[in-house]
């Protein structure tokens, strides 16, 4: 396959076909329903001629023949008249933006003519997946020797021709990639054939039975301030009574296929209060070729509103849709729907409770907090968390209540929350302890050891002194820092004083920090108390040989008889 082949535009088409064509094609059609699967729709591609190649198929270049859904015609195309047999390309276009099933027929309707005694032709059509890694042959089919006519209209129409069909089993086209549709034609003798296409009166064609389609993939509801909520209130201020409805819609041929996406909403009566109104696209850059998009409306309802459950009903019509109503005047079965359900009730207030905690869930007292409201205005005082490290409000409407938790004048956190009830709602922060172990040179524990933690910039962060198994806990924001440890004492009747530090320590998380004084404790013999114990020991053992040699001085001489 050549492929330098040049593909279309992206967007072509407007359907204004007659009723006699669009009779051909539906009985061309409605014969096959039975053999797709279940849950496959055909769906219409039609073939246009763009002025530049395209780039399709992650970044390959066509030619100027694509296909999509789209019916905004160009001026009329034709290829031929040809007496050999060539090969015809589309293309489509824009590549597939997500995963796109086909099970069963694709169906092309194309809009021929041929001069000769007895002009006929044998098609070939080929199926290809184009992607970045080239060509990939889904299927292909070869007709028999199909009658032409020197008039020009489908193929298909021709008494006595089989259809130009070719059945595939079930097979995903990947996001990325183009469906490549291939025709090879082979006039029979003395035969020339032309093939005609891009205009409302020659609608050339290919109709993919397909699993996935446009859709609602979700709905939600949001209160005016933009929190999401299934929960509204008749007695809310005016600005407050508004229902914001957003859809998010899928389709795997990209934003440009989908025609209309609609809302209704219906009271706990079934009564419809929204009837069909078109919501808005609100996904901008690249949307034609996008396969999420969101759309929204709203609904501002007023006080009297009545009690209870309402039901959004989003509905989706893809191109397809548009088209197939305009000649039959039903939508079916191109139309999708999603459900969402909120209420609407009496106001409830609460008196939520806010737990502050640290890294390890430790309370976080005395931390600075600032509340923005869901009207949107922020407090301009701090609040500051109790010793247990809660902070509380009374009599609130639920709500969406945002919070900037500062520590140490550091943003530890920024939160929004749901108040739905009085909680306790518990915030982590993140702020991180920092246990700090202070060591002598023995290895041993120091307790009563001043510890400082500063910034790089010099700024003291915490002050603590030692416990008995030698540790101070801090509670700090991300950052770095330098830890001094101080300590003095008596030690042996001698005062020591000494130091030790540590630079530069990254806390991002709860962590120890060992420290140790190489100078505590102080070798034994440079003590006071060691020489004095010395000088006690001299004077006692002294003391001891004297009174030996005294006791040994005075002691009486015994003479002994002669016998």
């Amino acid at each position: 396959m050549n492929k330098k082949r040049t593909v279309s535009d992206v967007y072509c088409l407007t359907l204004l076909l007659g009723v006699s064509l669009f009779a051909i094609m539906t009985l061309a059609t409605s014969t096959v329903y039975a053999q797709q699967s279940s849950n496959a729709k055909p769906l219409y591609f039609y073939f246009h001629k763009t002025s530049t190649p395209q780039s399709v198929g992650s970044g390959y270049t066509s030619d100027n023949h694509i296909m999509n859904t789209t019916q905004l015609w160009g001026e009329t195309q034709r290829i031929g008249p040809q007496s050999g047999s060539f090969d015809i390309y589309f293309y489509m276009a824009p590549d597939l933006a997500g995963d796109y099933r086909v099970n069963g027929t694709f169906w092309v309707h194309l809009w021929a003519n041929a001069t000769g005694a007895t002009p006929s032709a044998v098609f070939t059509i080929t199926v290809y997946e184009l992607n970045a890694s080239g060509f990939h042959t889904v299927g292909s089919w070869n007709s028999g020797n199909e009658n032409l006519s020197p008039e020009i209209y489908d193929v298909n129409a021709i008494p006595g021709n089989s259809p130009l069909r070719f059945t595939i089993p079930s097979y995903t086209f990947r996001p990325g990639s183009s469906v490549v549709l291939q025709t090879t034609i082979k006039p029979g003798a003395a035969t020339e054939v032309s093939v005609w296409y891009d205009s409302a009166q020659y609608p050339s064609q290919v109709i993919v039975y397909s699993e996935d389609f446009a859709r609602p993939a979700s709905a939600k509801t949001y209160a005016m301030d933009n929190s999401e909520t299934n929960l509204f209130y008749y007695n809310w201020s005016e600005s407050q009574r508004k229902v914001i409805v957003r859809a998010n819609v899928t389709d795997p041929l990209g934003g440009y296929d989908i025609y209309k996406v609609n809302m209704t909403i219906l009271d706990p009566d079934n009564t419809p209060v929204v009837n069909n109104v078109d919501m808005v696209r609100k996904s901008n850059g690249q949307w034609p070729v996008r396969f999420s998009l969101q759309f929204e409306a709203n609904w501002s309802y007023p006080s009297t509103a009545k009690l209870g459950n309402y039901t959004v009903n989003v509905s989706v019509i893809d191109n397809n849709g548009y088209y197939h109503s305009l000649l039959t005047g039903s939508i079916a079965p191109y139309i999708e729907y999603t459900e969402h359900v909120f209420s609407i009730g009496i106001i409830v207030y609460y008196n939520p409770a806010f737990l502050m905690v640290d890294d390890v869930d430790a309370p976080l007292p005395s931390a600075q907090v600032f509340i923005t409201w869901p009207n949107g205005s922020m407090d301009k005082l701090p609040r500051y968390t109790a010793a247990n490290g809660f902070i509380n409000l009374t009599h609130v409407l639920p709500a969406n209540y945002g919070f900037t938790i500062l520590w140490k004048d550091v943003v530890v956190k920024q939160v929004t929350i749901s108040v739905n009830s009085d909680g306790p709602y518990t915030v982590k922060t993140e702020v991180y302890q920092l246990t700090v172990q202070v060591l002598g040179n023995n290895a041993a524990a120091v307790q009563g050891a001043y510890v400082i933690v500063y910034t790089q910039a010099g700024v003291g962060y915490g002050l603590d002194t030692t416990d008995a198994a030698g540790q101070a806990v801090f509670k700090l924001p991300r950052g770095t820092y330098n830890i001094e440890a101080h300590f003095s004492a008596e030690y042996w009747l001698k005062v020591v004083t000494t130091s030790a530090s540590e630079q530069a320590v990254s806390v991002n998380a709860s962590m120890s920090k060992t420290i140790t004084l190489t100078e505590f404790p102080p070798p034994i013999w440079t003590t006071t108390g060691f020489w004095l114990l010395m000088a006690l020991v001299g004077v006692s053992v002294f003391a001891a040989i004297y009174i030996v040699f005294l006791s040994r001085r005075h002691a009486p001489i015994v003479s002994r008889k002669r016998k």
